[in-house]
């Protein structure tokens, strides 16, 4: 272990003695499993200089070790100035940060689909929920199935609801308007376009397509005034975001840059209180028709986490696969229910 991470226990008190050297307020992110999506959430929060203090935790003693001392030798190569410590499995050393996001998982479990990891990572977030009562800041949880895990972590920490974000279909966004921008000759850049998968961070997730948009065109328009660029096959273009994630995973076992990033930019909308507004997973409250789980809505993020849900009105079809979507996001939360 480096002389800088020391012990769980010395390097918590490093940080206490210290802490009035930096400003007002020093900005700490805990990270929860240091495998491979943990280790590029913690370089991704480096490289973009969104904290202070990094805490990296991991039960796994040699693998923390491991990570934490490659990023520490990493920290002089950064844009700005950083603390990171290894915390091993001490929970408690995770209380005074502003965000923890949740990478506790197997991501070989999933290899044929998201709910691979269903029963082994679910006992994860058991173990960890209880650890998080009294937690006062906000957690992103990224774990599979994410709108299962997420439900779970908010059933046995108590934690308000508002505090838990699931990375969920902020990712499958994403990925959807990769497919977007390849569908349409790369002649868009793809943040200049506007579209959501929504529901379930899995096979049952659907593309909003009555809100798709190319700056503030809908699509639907373009596709009538401008047949020749804006003609595809809409279920190619969805199942390409729906599954881009195994295109991935086929060639190297995992997806790390993506979803570590796509977590980054919710820590990011947290820690700077940007009232970002982006479909995550969220606690249903009656929101088209359900309620009682996490799946992903457009949601505004803040420094509060969920400050508000920001739905949009869904075609009859799109209802009817979001209902669908909830339906089998609740089947798996009773298969490993334990409250």
């Amino acid at each position: 272990m480096s002389e800088e991470s020391g012990s769980a226990a010395t390097g918590v008190a490093a940080v206490r003695a210290t802490a009035d050297k930096f400003d007002d307020h020093v900005r700490r992110v805990g990270v929860i499993g240091m495998g491979h999506v943990g280790a590029h959430v913690t370089d991704a929060i480096l490289r973009q200089c969104l904290a202070d203090e990094v805490y990296c935790c991991d039960v796994r003693e040699p693998k923390v070790t491991c990570e934490v001392n490659d990023v520490q030798d990493t920290l002089s190569f950064y844009p700005g100035p950083a603390r990171v410590f290894n915390v091993h499995g001490d929970y408690e050393a995770l209380m005074g940060c502003d965000v923890l996001v949740n990478a506790a998982g197997h991501v070989e479990a999933s290899a044929g689909n998201r709910d691979g990891e269903l029963f082994v990572t679910a006992d994860e977030a058991k173990r960890i929920a209880p650890h998080l009562r009294g937690y006062r800041g906000v957690v992103v949880t990224i774990s599979n199935p994410c709108d299962v895990i997420a439900t779970v972590l908010w059933r046995l920490s108590g934690l308000e609801p508002r505090q838990i974000v699931g990375s969920g279909t902020a990712l499958d966004s994403a990925r959807l308007r990769h497919a977007l921008w390849e569908a349409t000759d790369f002649a868009y850049a793809p943040e200049s376009i506007t579209a959501w998968m929504l529901g379930e961070h899995g096979q049952s997730q659907f593309a909003a397509w009555s809100h798709v948009f190319f700056g503030a065109t809908p699509l639907a328009e373009l596709e009538r005034t401008d047949p020749e660029h804006f003609h595809f096959d809409h279920d190619v273009v969805e199942e390409a975001g729906r599954h881009g994630g195994y295109v991935t995973y086929a060639g190297k076992g995992c997806t790390e840059y993506s979803v570590a990033n796509a977590a980054t930019r919710l820590v990011r909308a947290v820690l700077r209180d940007e009232r970002l507004i982006t479909p995550c997973g969220t606690l249903l409250q009656g929101e088209y028709g359900e309620s009682g789980h996490f799946t992903s809505i457009p949601c505004v993020v803040g420094r509060n986490g969920v400050e508000r849900h920001f739905p949009m009105e869904l075609s009859e079809a799109e209802q009817a696969k979001f209902h669908a979507s909830c339906a089998h996001i609740r089947e798996n939360v009773e298969k490993v229910r334990s409250w």
